[in-house]
C-alpha cells in the first residue's frame, strides 16, 4: 500500500488585511516562516525568546514556527500552521490578534529523536547497529529538522 502524499499548504490570493503580533512565549529562538503561493517556505524573521513582532498579512497566508537551533516544530493555538483569520478590532480597542507561539507537547519518539540527534553526529547514524527501520527513521527525522535548509529570506529593499 503507497502512501498518499497530502496537500502542499500554501498561499492562496486574498484581500482581506489580517493584523497579526506574533509572541515569542518560549525560551529558544524561533524563526517564523511564510508559506507562499507555491507552498515554499520563506523565512521572515528572527525572534529571540520573549519578542514579539508586528505582521501586516493576508487571510489564506499560512505561517509556521521552528526553533532557529534545532528546526522543531513550535506551535500556535495548539497548531502547526498558523491560518490568520480578518482583520477587526478587539475589544479593548487594539487592532492586531496577538498570537503566542509555545513549545508543543512532543510524544515520546520526537523526544528521543531530540536527544540522539543532540549526541549522535548524521555521518554516524549508519554505523550504528540498530535495526534499519529506526536507521531509516533518524535519518528522515535529522533531515526533517533541517526543516527547509536554508530558508529563502524576504529582501528587504
Amino acid at each position: 500500500m503507497s502512501e498518499v502524499e497530502a496537500p502542499r499548504v500554501k498561499s492562496q490570493p486574498s484581500c482581506q488585511k489580517s493584523y497579526i503580533r506574533f509572541m515569542n512565549c518560549t525560551e529558544r529562538e524561533v524563526d517564523i516562516v511564510w508559506l507562499n503561493y507555491e507552498g515554499v517556505s520563506v523565512h521572515y524573521k528572527t525572534l529571540s525568546s520573549q519578542h514579539w513582532v508586528d505582521v501586516n498579512t493576508f487571510v489564506g497566508h499560512p505561517w509556521i514556527f521552528r526553533d532557529t537551533n534545532t528546526g522543531d516544530k513550535l506551535v500556535v493555538q495548539l497548531k502547526e500552521v498558523y491560518e490568520p483569520v480578518a482583520h477587526c478590532y478587539q475589544r479593548d480597542g487594539t487592532s492586531r490578534r496577538v498570537v503566542n507561539i509555545v513549545i508543543p507537547v512532543y510524544n515520546l519518539k520526537e523526544c528521543c529523536l531530540q536527544k540522539l540527534r543532540a549526541i549522535i553526529p548524521c555521518n554516524q547514524i549508519d554505523d550504528l547497529e540498530l535495526p534499519k527501520s529506526l536507521i531509516w527513521e533518524m535519518k528522515k527525522y535529522f533531515y526533517k529538522s533541517s526543516y527547509l535548509g536554508k530558508p529563502v529570506s524576504i529582501s528587504k529593499s
